[in-house]
């Protein structure tokens, strides 16, 4: 039998560096391994920490669309996040919550909305106005002639406004105004509230119909005329109210309504 060469002292030494060496080079591809699986790990978690925040951006700033908390859930569920992972809890949580506060915004906006001096304009816009025409600065003659409790002079032109107040908004009214031919000739009429006004004989005819309502509710102007003082003396203008009927064409009590025949010299 042959026998085993003994190593010498300086093969030994060699041998055992060659070892450590390859023990080392494992070691350190070792490292490496480990090193870029956490590189891989930590990229990956930044991502779905990015993916969240994008989310959860997009979310607050869509809450004002119709749907858009669902629309944030389901595009969650899409990247593969998850309805149970803290991201989806994260980004489904704060697209509800600015939905909640984008909601109590329109409530408060919509309050205040309505209590504002321009919303409080608009709904007296639906208000039929009363009209004050200027009275004359200059007379025709110094002969009196009192109307209604006015005094006017002959030869004058004098305007007089019939204004109304009724309790409820009208869908229609209709009436006629009386005077007397001796004192006074209507020369001219015009209506103030989309009615139809007439001038016959010595009375006015008037009547004005509208579904969306008519609304002297604060007293507003039917029409105004006006009139050639003829003589002088004292006379009043009388008006009688026919019928009046509310939106749902319930005929009003004609006592509870006021008309006022104004009169400007």
């Amino acid at each position: 039998m042959k026998k085993r060469r003994k190593f010498t002292a300086a093969e030994k030494i060699t041998l055992t560096v060659l070892a450590l060496l390859m023990i080392g080079v494992a070691v350190a591809a070792a490292i490496i391994v480990v090193n870029n699986v956490n590189d891989a790990n930590r990229k990956a978690t930044d991502t779905a920490h990015t993916t969240v925040r994008l989310e959860t951006s997009r979310a607050v700033e869509t809450t004002a669309q119709p749907g858009a908390t669902e629309k944030v859930i389901k595009k969650s569920k899409k990247s593969g996040t998850g309805s149970n992972t803290p991201a989806a809890q994260e980004t489904s949580e704060a697209a509800k919550t600015a939905s909640n506060n984008s909601t109590s915004s329109k409530t408060s906006k919509t309050s205040k909305t309505s209590s504002t001096p321009e919303a409080q304009d608009e709904q007296d816009d639906d208000k039929i106005p009363v009209v004050t025409p200027e009275n004359n600065s200059s007379h025709s003659s110094k002969e009196k002639c009192v109307i209604n409790g006015t005094t006017c002079y002959v030869g004058d032109t004098i305007n007089v406004t019939l204004n109304l107040y009724a309790p409820k908004v009208l869908v229609n009214y209709q009436g006629y105004t009386d005077f007397d031919g001796n004192y006074l000739s209507c020369t001219s009429t015009k209506s103030t509230s989309g009615g139809l006004v007439n001038a016959k004989g010595n009375q006015i005819l008037y009547n004005a119909s509208n579904l969306n309502g008519l609304d002297f509710t604060s007293t507003g102007t039917v029409y105004t005329a006006k009139f050639k003082v003829k003589k002088a003396g004292s006379t009043t203008i009388t008006n009688t109210l026919e019928v009046l009927c509310d939106l749902k064409d319930v005929p009003l009590d004609k006592n509870t309504c006021k008309t006022t025949v104004a009169v400007y010299s």
